[in-house]
């Protein structure tokens, strides 16, 4: 008499719901105007910004100041509200390290590392949900950012979403 056992199977997990990923301007913040628009590279209501890719929970909303960095941390468009909220232009600041623009709002955290940290984090892991983390400008006291941050694309990158705290 042969017993038969019944065999062991992994139950993956349930799909998740996919996230929905929008287009937005990297210097207006906008969305483009149509779906055609959306193709194009170049902004096609401020000709300045690239359109890029984040997923809708981190893209920035109307009037929301934003970062966009590179894999070696280096910044690659600014917002007009960044602008603003980090004294430069962007021309002056594209192709310098974040560092030199934002920290920890923690005194003790060290010059960026945390910010650092999660950007490479983000910026590898595809459009999921975004990190929050307050930040500061570099050498700044008394002025906190609530910030999100998370991927972006193409080309690469992380998105920092600055808000109030």
């Amino acid at each position: 008499m042969s017993s038969v056992r019944p065999l062991l199977r992994l139950v993956p997990d349930p799909p998740s719901e996919p996230v929905p990923v929008v287009s937005f301007c990297g210097h207006c913040g906008q969305a483009p105007p149509t779906p055609m628009a959306a193709r194009s590279r170049v902004c096609a209501l401020c000709g300045l910004g690239v359109v890029i890719s984040a997923s809708a929970d981190l893209a920035p909303k109307q009037n929301e100041a934003f970062v966009i960095v590179d894999r070696q941390m280096k910044l690659c468009a600014l917002s007009r509200g960044a602008e603003r909220l980090l004294g430069t232009d962007e021309p002056d600041a594209i192709h310098r390290h974040v560092g030199d623009f934002l920290e920890p709002a923690d005194a003790e955290a060290g010059r960026g590392d945390e910010l650092l940290q999660n950007i490479v984090a983000t910026s590898t892991s595809g459009f999921g949900a975004p990190t929050s983390i307050v930040v500061r400008p570099t050498g700044e006291y008394g002025v906190r950012y609530a910030a999100r941050v998370g991927a972006c694309g193409p080309p690469e990158g992380a998105l920092i979403v600055l808000g109030s705290v």
